[in-house]
C-alpha cells in the first residue's frame, strides 16, 4: 500500500485511484497544501519518478489542457524548465470523473514564497516572469478556453455597484459604500491605461506560482491555469502589487515597498527585451489601476459574501475576511500614491 500524508481519507482514496488512468502504481501520496483553487498531491511512483497530480476547480474546464500543453511545449522548446502534462493511458491530457476533472503534470524539484522576504528575490521574480514573457512573444496560437479577461477594472466597478444595489440591508453596506467612493477618488487621480497591445502573459502571477532554487533563482511558472493574452502592462501591475506587498492581501495593515518594486522592475526590464516605452512607462498606473481593481472586486465580494479563500479560523465570516482584504488594497493603493512621484 502507498503511504498517504493528508486529514482527508476519501480525498486521498480518489486520488490513488485516480491513477490507474496514467497506469501508475504510488509509492507515496503527499497532499501540498498550495494555492487556493485545484487541489495538488505529489506522487511517487514504483518508477522512481515524481508527479504533481491535481484535481481541477470546477471554475475550469477540461480545455484549458489544450492551451498548458502548447503554451509548455512552446517555452521547453526555448529552453525554459516548465512542468509538463503527463497523456492519460486512454490518450487524454486529463480525466473528467463524477468527483472532477484531474490531471498530471512532469514534478519539478524547488522552492516555492508565500511573500518576498528581499531585494535579490524581487530581482529574480521579475527576471522569471521576463523570461516567460520572452518565450511567448511568437506565440500566434489561439486559445482554446473562452475565458474573459482576467482584468477589466470598468467591469468590476459595474459590479460593485450592482452589489450595492443589491444587498442594500447588508450590516457592512455602509463601510462597502464608504470604501467604493474613496476608491473612486483615487482612481479619478489616474490617467487613462494606453491601449497597448494583448500579449500573452501568465495572468496569475502571484510569488507563489513562481518556482525558485534553494539559492533563490526563479526556476519556473506553474499553475497555468490563467493563460491568455492581455495588456502587458496589467500583468504586471498585478505582479508587482502582489510582489510589492510585503504582508499580504489578509491584513490592513499594508504598505507598498519602493525598494522590492524598484528591485523587481529592474530584474523584469534587464531581461525583457521587447517591451515598448509605452508599456515600460505605464508600469506604476497599471500597478495602481490593478489594485484598485481588486479593491472594488474585494468590497463586492463583502455584499455578495463569496471567497473560496475564507479563512474561518481568523475571520468570522466571508464577508469579514473580505472586509479586511479591501481595506488592505486601499490602504496599499494610497501609499502607493503617496510615492508614485519618485517611482517614474
Amino acid at each position: 500500500m502507498p503511504r498517504i500524508d493528508s486529514s482527508d481519507h476519501s480525498e486521498n482514496a480518489a486520488a490513488e485511484q485516480v491513477l490507474g488512468a496514467w497506469e501508475l502504481r504510488p509509492e507515496s501520496l503527499e497532499y501540498m497544501d498550495h494555492g487556493l483553487i485545484n487541489r495538488t498531491w505529489r506522487v511517487r511512483g514504483e518508477n522512481g519518478a515524481s508527479y504533481a497530480l491535481q484535481r481541477l476547480s470546477p471554475i475550469l474546464g477540461p480545455e484549458i489542457h489544450e492551451d498548458i500543453e502548447a503554451v509548455t511545449a512552446h517555452i521547453a522548446a526555448r529552453g525554459m524548465a516548465t512542468p509538463r502534462l503527463v497523456g492519460a493511458s486512454g490518450g487524454g491530457l486529463c480525466v473528467k470523473r463524477k468527483d472532477g476533472v484531474w490531471r498530471l503534470l512532469t514534478w519539478l524539484d524547488g522552492e516555492f514564497h508565500n511573500r518576498l522576504d528581499n531585494t535579490g528575490q524581487a530581482e529574480q521574480a521579475g527576471a522569471l516572469l521576463a523570461r516567460f514573457h520572452m518565450a511567448l512573444v511568437d506565440f500566434d496560437r489561439p486559445f482554446a478556453s473562452r475565458r474573459r479577461p482576467i482584468h477589466e477594472p470598468d467591469r468590476r466597478i459595474a459590479e460593485l455597484e450592482q452589489a450595492l444595489a443589491a444587498h442594500s440591508g447588508h450590516p457592512l453596506h455602509a463601510e462597502a459604500e464608504r470604501l467604493q467612493h474613496r476608491t473612486l477618488e483615487l482612481l479619478a487621480q489616474l490617467p487613462p491605461m494606453p491601449g497597448t497591445p494583448p500579449r500573452v502573459v501568465h495572468g496569475d502571477p502571484k510569488i507563489n506560482n513562481m518556482l525558485f532554487s534553494p539559492e533563490g533563482e526563479g526556476l519556473a511558472m506553474v499553475d497555468l491555469d490563467s493563460l491568455g493574452r492581455l495588456s502587458l502592462p496589467y500583468e504586471l501591475g498585478d505582479a508587482f502589487r502582489s510582489w510589492c506587498n510585503p504582508i499580504g492581501e489578509d491584513s490592513e495593515e499594508t504598505e507598498f515597498s519602493v525598494e522590492l518594486f524598484e528591485a523587481a522592475r529592474s530584474g523584469y526590464l534587464d531581461v525583457a527585451t521587447f517591451i515598448t516605452e509605452e508599456e515600460r512607462s505605464s508600469l506604476v498606473d497599471a500597478t495602481l489601476w490593478i489594485t484598485l481593481e481588486l479593491t472594488t472586486r474585494f468590497t463586492a465580494d463583502i455584499l455578495n459574501d463569496r471567497y473560496f479563500g475564507w479563512d474561518p479560523e481568523r475571520f468570522a465570516s466571508r464577508a469579514g475576511h473580505n472586509l479586511v482584504r479591501a481595506r488592505g488594497q486601499l490602504r496599499l493603493a494610497e501609499s502607493l500614491l503617496s510615492v508614485r512621484p519618485s517611482l517614474s
